[in-house]
């Protein structure tokens, strides 16, 4: 992955997941060419069965198309469900042929996946989430892209669950996403890496039900810290913090918070698969 983008690069559109929306679709599209990026929608988005956006084969087909066009970024039309089926119809070299890769939430598994197999990614908004994104979030995909400037997602503001400082790289992304992929031969492996955290509408006992899943799975053997991101409606004020203590605390690794990125219309993109510093007294930053 190369960032800056040329002025002549291209955005590739794709829907590996949930059925689009096509008001937020057309919405998301106008925010990238307000910004001055060509947009390519692939013919099969706006396919649907049932909650899908089409069968494994017309995504699989989708997918291998804008491989073949080589746009400079390929981003996921929305999340939803899906993202795990299709990937399991997709060899390592069909996905090694894939343009760079940005989305999130659903998305997380073709993320997580590309990252194991030695490619960056990026972790932010789908096209539809591009309809509802803040300013700042517009403002720091556009440095991304324009200036390769790497948004730091704690900012200056951030806490800490547990103390620490450690380097590894940088992965993860929606956590009930990352739970239903451990015990399948799509487990990511983790070693090495800092665990970067989300998730929406998980009511705490889910939350914890899912990270008892990675830790019994050993998903988290070798995970060096964890960054937390936004848990939108995930049960009160200070619930899913309580939660990730309990299960993380006695790893023994750090454990910052105030990563603003997850479902809600702040999304700050995150590169993959690069080396970061967590620290819970320096913060965030990329090596």
């Amino acid at each position: 992955m190369i960032f800056p983008f040329g002025q002549d690069a291209q955005i590739g559109v794709v829907a590996p997941s949930g059925v689009v929306d096509p008001v937020k679709l057309e919405k998301g599209m106008a925010v990238l060419r307000a910004a001055g990026w060509d947009v390519a929608v692939d013919t099969a988005v706006g396919d649907a069965m049932g909650y899908l956006a089409g069968s494994e084969a017309v995504r699989r087909a989708s997918l291998l198309r804008m491989a073949q066009a080589r746009p400079d970024l390929l981003v996921a039309a929305r999340g939803g469900y899906g993202a795990m089926r299709l990937l399991a119809e997709l060899t390592d070299e069909e996905l090694l042929e894939l343009p760079p890769l940005m989305g999130f939430s659903d998305t997380t598994a073709f993320l997580v996946r590309l990252v194991g197999l030695g490619r960056r990614v990026v972790h932010g908004p789908t096209i539809q989430g591009l309809a509802m994104a803040c300013p700042e979030t517009l403002d720091a995909l556009e440095g991304l892209f324009s200036a390769g400037v790497r948004p730091n997602p704690l900012g200056d503001a951030w806490d800490f669950l547990v103390a620490g400082e450690t380097e590894g790289l940088l992965t993860g992304g929606n956590l009930a996403t990352l739970a239903h992929l451990c015990g399948t031969p799509l487990q990511p492996d983790f070693s090495g890496c800092v665990l970067a955290l989300e998730d929406v509408h998980e009511a705490p006992y889910r939350l914890d039900r899912a990270l008892t899943q990675m830790r019994l799975s050993g998903a988290f053997d070798g995970v060096r810290g964890v960054l937390v991101g936004e848990f939108l409606h995930c049960g009160e004020k200070g619930a899913p913090e309580a939660v990730l203590r309990e299960v993380f605390a006695p790893l023994g690794i750090p454990v910052v918070t105030g990563g603003r990125f997850g479902h809600g219309p702040t999304n700050l993109p995150m590169v993959f698969g690069e080396q970061v510093v967590l620290s819970s007294v320096a913060g965030f930053r990329y090596v």
